[in-house]
């Protein structure tokens, strides 16, 4: 269970690198930037915690299952990358909810047409 915790609060402090820093916000300066990202973090790891905690139980019913068939190394790199998405992606909600814009990276994208 330690090591679970351990991976898991590592897992963390990995997405954390990764979270999208490309955001802007007219009239904010870099110490607003780390304010808001830090408290943004704090939240998101809340509850991206939360809801590993909820998806490891449910899990933990299986895991005899997918360890007799050899699947548990698969489930548990797709959930890795589920959780590192959904951290992303609650990242950059609630940087938006604080007003910051991402700013645009790579190409233009097409306009809507209308015929």
């Amino acid at each position: 269970m330690r090591l679970a915790i351990a991976l898991v609060l590592a897992a963390a402090a990995a997405m954390s690198a990764c979270a999208p820093r490309d955001f802007s916000k007219e009239g904010a300066d870099a110490e607003q930037f780390t304010k808001d990202q830090s408290q943004c973090r704090t939240q998101v790891r809340a509850r991206t915690q939360q809801d590993r905690d909820i998806d490891d139980q449910r899990r933990a019913v299986f895991s005899g299952e997918r360890e007799r068939f050899g699947q548990q190394e698969l489930y548990s790199d797709m959930a890795n990358q589920g959780y590192k998405y959904n951290y992303e992606r609650l990242m950059a909600q609630c940087m938006e909810a604080r007003g910051w814009a991402p700013k645009q990276n790579g190409p233009i994208p097409m306009p809507k047409l209308s015929w």
